[in-house]
């Protein structure tokens, strides 16, 4: 969890005009306590889940690659439709120590901003009809509430179906 990140955030969402809010709050590690704690539902919570994806490396070795997955808090990912979407035999959830290692948040954190990371970013595609949506903006007290269409604009992720209830 880092104040770097949070700054780095507000920084890009100044230089494009973008209008949110700061909400700062207890700390919370659960989207459920989030919600509560923010006075926001949790299906308009955006939270960030790093996945990794077996790929074979032209040499024909096993490697992963990374990618950052934006949720609603009240959803789960559909890692079978995952796979097809990233055309890999294997998803799964990235591990608390491999989270930290590639973003410098600590589960929970993480904010919706795989780009910052180097990593290619997909939000449900549910999150768009939502008039705001809030995340974790790099600490665990610290969130951003925006509308869907401006984190659009500054993350430009790939939008799709992959999740389930």
């Amino acid at each position: 969890m880092t104040v770097f990140v949070f700054l780095k955030i507000k920084e890009l969402l100044d230089k494009n005009k973008i209008e949110y809010s700061h909400i700062t709050h207890e700390h919370v590690h659960r989207s459920e306590d989030a919600a509560k704690i923010r006075g926001t539902s949790l299906d308009s919570a955006a939270k960030a889940i790093i996945v990794k994806a077996e790929k074979k490396a032209a040499n024909g070795e096993k490697i992963f690659e990374f990618f950052q997955c934006v949720i609603g808090g009240d959803k789960r990912i559909d890692l079978k439709r995952f796979k097809v979407l990233l055309d890999s035999r294997n998803v799964s959830l990235a591990s608390p120590d491999e989270v930290l290692e590639r973003t410098g948040c600590t589960i929970g954190s993480v904010p919706p901003f795989g780009n910052f990371f180097n990593m290619k970013v997909y939000m449900e595609k549910s999150l768009l009809d939502k008039d705001q949506i809030v995340f974790s903006a790099g600490t665990h007290n610290d969130s951003i509430l925006l509308k869907p269409q401006d984190y659009l604009k500054v993350v430009e992720p790939v939008v799709e179906l992959f999740a389930k209830e």
